[in-house]
């Protein structure tokens, strides 16, 4: 059946249309293309998308012994907070105690033997000069002035060895001290514990790592740029920075290109391996302001804007 438009059907049509071409009008159309608008879309202007990690500035520090030995005892735990030169762990040292020890006071008694012998030259001296001035007055021979001079300088020798001696044991103590701070494992710089490998009564080889720390250093972003695009990349630029993999689409704070290797590399952070290398250049950021929710090794989206 076929039904023909009356006149009040078309009259609505008619309008209608008229509505939908008043809605598109001259003012609202220039409204939506100004030129401040048109300028903040353009500065705004995403150039390129590179995927990213998290890391620290110079990576995470892993902590080895200088010499080999049993932990006696292991001072911290993961996730705990140390500060610089802070104690880790020791390792057994009880022969090196007790060499430390004996040397401690053979130190002391070459200090007490350097006092006596120095003890005795303020009367030598004086006894010398009483003689002297004796023998000018002709009251005492020659004789009695050498041998007070020779009795002055066998004491003066003797307090030379007795101070050569108690430098000799400091030099041993000071040895030994340094032996035994290598007993001992100490941070470098502050920083939180991440992880540890070993535990008291474990050996220890020497240059082997037995903990890792996250230093207190800033946060930076390595992203890789992909080649098509390293030409549109400055240092200076800023970039938006999101938490990419985890679902959840965190927004972290804004960063700006501190650096852009020099060189090209290939990608570690490609979806699909099937494709082959992937030619890139490293691009270091640093983030505006420290991101609060951010966590080293988490992989991220940049978007790098003009």
């Amino acid at each position: 059946m076929n039904f023909l438009p009356t006149r009040g059907s078309a009259l609505l049509a008619m309008a209608l249309t008229a509505v939908v071409i008043a809605g598109c009008g001259p003012s609202q159309k220039a409204a939506s293309v100004t030129p401040s608008a048109t300028g903040q879309a353009k500065s705004n202007a995403t150039v390129a998308i590179a995927r990213g990690k998290i890391e620290v500035e110079g990576g995470l520090l892993d902590i080895s012994p200088e010499t080999g030995g049993v932990v006696g005892q292991l001072l911290i735990k993961e996730g705990q907070l140390v500060e610089k030169s802070q104690v880790l762990l020791r390792l057994k040292d009880d022969a090196a105690r007790a060499d430390l020890a004996v040397a401690e006071s053979e130190w002391q008694l070459a200090q007490t033997r350097q006092k006596s012998r120095a003890t005795r030259l303020p009367s030598l001296k004086q006894a010398l000069t009483r003689w002297q001035a004796a023998a000018k007055q002709g009251a005492a021979d020659l004789q009695s002035v050498d041998e007070a001079a020779r009795a002055l300088q066998e004491a003066q020798a003797e307090l030379d060895i007795a101070t050569a001696e108690v430098a000799v044991s400091q030099r041993k103590v000071e040895q030994l001290r340094a032996l035994q701070k290598r007993h001992e494992l100490r941070t470098p710089e502050a920083a939180t514990v991440v992880r540890v490998t070993t535990h008291v009564g474990s050996t220890l080889q020497p240059g082997v790592s037995v903990m890792s720390l996250l230093p207190n250093r800033p946060f930076i972003v390595r992203a890789e740029v992909n080649e098509s695009f390293v030409s549109a990349i400055k240092e200076g630029m800023h970039a938006s920075v999101v938490a990419d993999g985890d679902g959840s689409n965190l927004q972290l704070p804004k960063a700006t290109v501190q650096r852009i290797s020099p060189i090209y590399g290939a990608a570690r952070l490609q979806d699909d391996t099937q494709k082959g290398p992937v030619r890139i250049i490293e691009c270091v950021l640093v983030f505006d302001q420290p991101p609060a929710n951010a966590k080293v090794g988490q992989n991220v989206r940049v978007s790098f804007h003009e």
